[in-house]
C-alpha cells in the first residue's frame, strides 16, 4: 500500500515567485511615481525664468554717468585765453559728472579782416570751427554792453573783462544745467521734487472753448494755425519724444469758477477778475470735456478759452488783488496737464453785445495765441531755462525753433534722466525677483531687460565719448525697454499662486498616492530582510 507524501518545499517556491512579482510591481510603481511623476510635477510647477544679467544690473550705480563736453574760448589776446582756460580747467577738475575739454582759438587774418560786427564774427567762427552736438563757444567782443550775451546758437559773446568765474557760472547754470543734473542723479529728497522722465510719445490736444457760439462769433482756422506754428516747432524737438497733434472746437463748455466785476476806465467800464487760487478748479471743470481720456498716450492740453461778453474781458488776479496780465496776455500753465489761454473778444464786439446789437463776427489772433502756446510748450516740455544771472542777457527767439544750446541741454538732461530711470527700474525689478521667487520671466521680458541693460551701458559710453545724439537715442530705447519689462503682464502670471498655495493644493492630491508608495517601501524592506536571513541560516 502506497502512502501519499507531500513536499514541504513547494509552498516555499510559490512564495518566492509571489515575492518576485510583488517586488517587481513595487519597484515599477516606485519608478513611475518617483522617476516620472515627481520630475513631471517639478517641471510643470517650476517658475520659468530666463537668465538675466542680474549682477551687472545691480552694479549699474557703481559706475557714474559722466558726460564729455567741449568748450571753445576765442579771445583777442592769446594770453587772456590761456589764463581763462587754466582757471576753468581748475574749476571743473573735480567734477563727478562733467568731463570738459577747453579749446583755445586766437584771432586770424580772416577774423580781423572780415568780422567787423559781433554777428559776423560769430558766423565766421562757427563756420570755420564746426561744433558737435552739445558743444559751446565763447567769443570775445570788446565793446559789449553785457558781460555775456547768449545767442540762439551754440555760442555766447563775452566782454573783454568777463571773468572765468562768470563763464563757469553760465556753464553750470544755463549750458550744462549742473544743478538739475545733480537733482536727477541724487537720492537725497532734499534736492527737491524730480520731474518724470520724458515719455516716448505724447498727444498734443489744442482746444478752443467757446461757451456762447450764438453770441460770440469767433472765427479761427485753428487747424491751419497749428500746422503753421505748433507742428513745425514740435518737429524741431522730436529727438526725445514723438508728438501727434489734433485740434478741436468745444461749445457750451462753461468754466466753473467765480468771477468778480471790477470797475475800470475802459469803454466797457468794467472787466472781470478770476482769482489765481481758482485756476485748479477751473481746469478740473473743463478737463472732462477735452477728450484727453480717449487716448492711451500722455496728453498735453493747450486750451484757448473765449469768454462770453457778459464776463469779458476776463483777467487773472493773484491773492493780493494784483493784475497778472502780461503784455496783454492772460495765460497760465499747470505742468504736466498743459496750458490755458484766455482770448478775450475785442472791445467793439462786447460793446455791440451790451447795446443789444447783432453779434459782430471777428477773427481770433493767430500770431498772439500761437506765440503764447509755443512759450507754454517750452515750459511744459522742460526745455526753457528760466534761471536769471546778473550780467547775462539771452537773445530773444526770432525763428520758429528753440535756441540750439537750450535744446541740446534738454537732450543731454533727458538722456541722463532716461539712463537713471531705466537703471533704477531694472534694479528694482531684479531686487523684486530675488524677494518673490514665483514671478515669471519669459523670453520677451528677458530680452527687454537684457536689451535695456545693454543700451544703458552703450548710452553711458556715448555720453563719455562726446556722442550726445547717439546717447539720447540709446537712453530713450533703454528707458522704453525697461518700462516694457517692468510692467509686462506676464510677470503677474503666477504672482497670485505662491508656494504656500501650491503646497495647499498639491499635498492633498499627492498624499493619498504617496501612502502606497511608502507602504511599498516598507514591504520591500521586509522582503529583502527575510531573504537576507534565509541566506545566513
Amino acid at each position: 500500500m502506497e502512502t501519499a507524501s507531500t513536499s514541504p518545499f513547494k509552498p516555499r517556491h510559490k512564495d518566492k515567485a509571489e515575492d518576485r512579482y510583488r517586488i517587481g510591481a513595487t519597484v515599477a510603481f516606485i519608478v513611475v511615481i518617483i522617476g516620472i511623476g515627481v520630475p513631471m510635477w517639478w517641471h510643470t510647477t517650476t517658475v520659468y525664468r530666463v537668465d538675466l544679467p542680474s549682477s551687472g544690473i545691480l552694479s549699474l550705480s557703481e559706475s557714474p554717468i559722466k558726460t564729455a563736453v567741449q568748450v571753445t574760448i576765442f579771445t583777442q589776446q592769446p594770453s587772456r585765453g590761456q589764463l581763462l582756460i587754466s582757471e576753468l580747467e581748475s574749476a571743473f577738475s573735480d567734477s563727478d559728472i562733467w568731463s570738459v575739454e577747453f579749446k583755445q582759438l586766437s584771432p586770424t587774418a580772416k577774423t580781423v579782416q572780415e568780422a567787423h560786427t559781433p554777428a559776423a564774427l560769430e558766423k565766421l567762427l562757427l563756420r570755420e570751427h564746426p561744433q558737435s552736438m552739445g558743444d559751446f563757444m565763447f567769443i570775445e567782443w570788446p565793446n559789449l554792453q553785457e558781460e555775456l550775451l547768449l545767442t540762439t546758437e551754440r555760442s555766447a559773446l563775452m566782454r573783454s573783462d568777463t571773468s572765468s568765474n562768470k563763464i563757469a557760472q553760465l556753464l553750470h547754470a544755463k549750458i550744462l544745467q549742473t544743478y538739475r543734473i545733480n537733482q536727477i542723479l541724487s537720492t537725497d529728497d532734499r534736492m527737491g521734487i524730480k520731474s518724470e522722465a520724458p515719455q516716448p510719445t505724447y498727444e498734443v490736444i489744442v482746444s478752443v472753448l467757446n461757451p456762447k457760439p450764438r453770441l460770440t462769433h469767433a472765427q479761427w482756422n485753428i487747424a491751419m494755425a497749428v500746422k503753421t506754428y505748433i507742428e513745425p516747432w514740435l518737429a524741431q524737438v522730436s529727438g526725445v519724444s514723438n508728438y501727434t497733434v489734433r485740434t478741436q472746437w468745444k461749445y457750451r463748455v462753461a468754466i466753473e469758477a467765480e468771477v468778480k466785476q471790477v470797475r475800470d476806465q475802459s469803454r466797457l467800464g468794467r472787466h472781470y477778475a478770476l482769482q489765481e487760487s481758482a485756476l485748479p478748479h477751473l481746469l478740473t471743470s473743463i478737463a472732462q470735456n477735452l477728450s484727453a481720456s480717449t487716448t492711451d498716450k500722455p496728453a498735453i492740453n493747450l486750451v484757448v478759452y473765449i469768454p462770453p461778453c457778459h464776463t469779458a474781458p476776463l483777467h487773472i488776479y493773484n491773492s493780493k488783488d494784483q493784475l497778472l496780465t502780461r503784455n496783454g496776455v492772460d495765460a497760465f500753465i499747470s505742468s504736466p496737464w498743459g496750458g490755458f489761454i484766455i482770448a478775450n473778444p475785442p472791445e467793439r464786439v462786447c460793446l455791440a453785445a451790451i447795446n443789444d446789437e447783432p453779434p459782430v463776427p471777428y477773427h481770433v489772433s493767430t500770431t498772439d495765441n500761437m506765440q503764447v502756446m509755443l512759450d507754454q510748450l517750452h515750459k511744459l516740455l522742460d526745455i526753457s531755462s528760466e534761471l536769471h544771472i546778473d550780467g547775462v542777457k539771452v537773445v530773444d527767439i526770432e525763428q520758429l525753433e528753440p535756441r540750439r544750446w537750450e535744446y541740446e541741454a534738454y537732450l543731454r538732461r533727458s538722456a541722463i534722466r532716461h539712463i537713471s530711470t531705466a537703471s533704477s527700474t531694472l534694479q528694482s525689478l531684479i531686487k523684486l525677483l530675488d524677494q518673490i521667487s514665483y514671478i515669471v520671466i519669459d523670453d520677451d521680458v528677458g530680452a527687454a531687460i537684457t536689451n535695456s541693460y545693454a543700451d544703458i551701458l552703450a548710452a553711458k559710453a556715448a555720453l563719455l565719448e562726446h556722442r550726445l545724439g547717439d546717447a539720447s537715442s540709446l537712453a530713450k530705447r533703454a528707458f522704453v525697454a525697461s518700462e516694457r519689462g517692468f510692467f509686462d503682464a506676464s510677470l503677474l502670471a503666477q504672482l497670485y499662486f505662491p508656494d504656500e498655495q501650491k503646497y495647499a493644493i498639491y499635498i492633498p492630491l499627492f498624499l493619498p498616492i504617496m501612502v502606497p508608495v511608502l507602504s511599498s517601501f516598507n514591504m520591500l524592506r521586509g522582503v529583502l530582510q527575510a531573504r537576507r536571513k534565509q541566506k545566513t541560516a
